[in-house]
């Protein structure tokens, strides 16, 4: 069952377990176009508990993906209350029902963001978790209820920390790519506040790819880093962009956090999982050549 199953990951996860012959149900408040209509969707509410409980026990599930949650950092930071229901009681919600149904295996959508603001080196899993927003401690507070439901209750789990997702609707879309697509779209510069700044930029496809193989795995009480494992700059990512708009304008501007950012190692889901995500520029730039066309 993949509990947020109609968003930006899982719609597409959701298509991709079908494909590799895992029986899926999408459980959301929505439905998304992206699902095929052969797909299982309930339409349910994860903050509901005791509509959860009665959808687990009618369902034979042998198995949780959890990726509901809310990414946008900022609106986070001026809603805390909203962010800690849907990054935080909507886990601990998904616990208590799998405790009492008895399903034993949760794959959890964590975040870069719990390691903190930066890192002079790759990050790695073992490493300090100092998260410094909201979201971040909101997704580290997540990940110990988790854990506490390990110890308690023998439940099965593998977190994998996302670091910047990206591939889906630009028009819709939070990340930094899809703003930058948007100007060039309409003409306008690309705004790069903190040219040096780095993050570790990952295809939504390659993803999808290590969720599906962590539900397909028998691993277990693992934390997994899901990046490309590069660090890419934004004035990479504007001068990318540039290629496919050349009339557009690059504007930069230097800030106090220029030169900061996370890049994952990724050794250990390269060998648990098998994870090999595609290059950050070549992949950034494919994607853009492809929305283009």
């Amino acid at each position: 069952m993949v509990i947020g199953g109609s968003g930006f990951i899982g719609g597409r996860l959701v298509e991709a377990l079908d494909k590799n012959n895992m029986e899926t149900i999408s459980y959301d408040i929505i439905r998304s176009n992206e699902i095929s209509e052969r797909a299982k969707w309930i339409g349910a509410n994860i903050l509901e508990l005791a509509s959860i409980e009665r959808i687990f026990f009618e369902y034979d599930v042998e198995a949780i993906i959890h990726l509901v949650g809310l990414p946008a950092i900022e609106y986070c930071e001026k809603n805390p209350e909203f962010s800690f229901l849907l990054n935080v009681m909507s886990v601990q919600n998904a616990l208590e029902a799998m405790r009492k149904t008895d399903i034993k295996k949760i794959v959890f959508a964590s975040s870069a963001a719990v390691y903190g603001y930066h890192s002079e080196r790759p990050v790695q899993e073992m490493d300090a978790r100092n998260p410094s927003t909201i979201y971040g401690y909101h997704k580290l507070l997540a990940e110990e209820a988790i854990r506490s439901y390990r110890d308690s209750y023998g439940l099965n789990y593998v977190i994998l920390r996302l670091f910047n997702v990206y591939g889906g609707d630009p028009h819709t879309g939070k990340d930094v790519i899809s703003i930058f697509l948007r100007r060039a779209l309409r003409g306008e510069p690309l705004m790069v506040k903190g040219p040096n700044k780095h993050r570790d930029f990952v295809h939504v496809d390659d993803v999808v790819q290590a969720f599906v193989n962590a539900a397909s795995s028998n691993l277990s009480d693992m934390a997994m880093n899901v990046g490309s494992g590069e660090r890419t700059t934004l004035r990479q990512v504007a001068e990318v962009i540039k290629k496919s708009f050349p009339q557009v304008e690059i504007k930069e501007e230097i800030t106090e956090d220029d030169g900061t950012g996370l890049q994952a190692d990724i050794t250990l889901a390269m060998s648990k999982l098998g994870f090999s995500p595609r290059r950050s520029i070549e992949g950034i730039g494919e994607y853009v050549d492809s929305y283009v066309r």
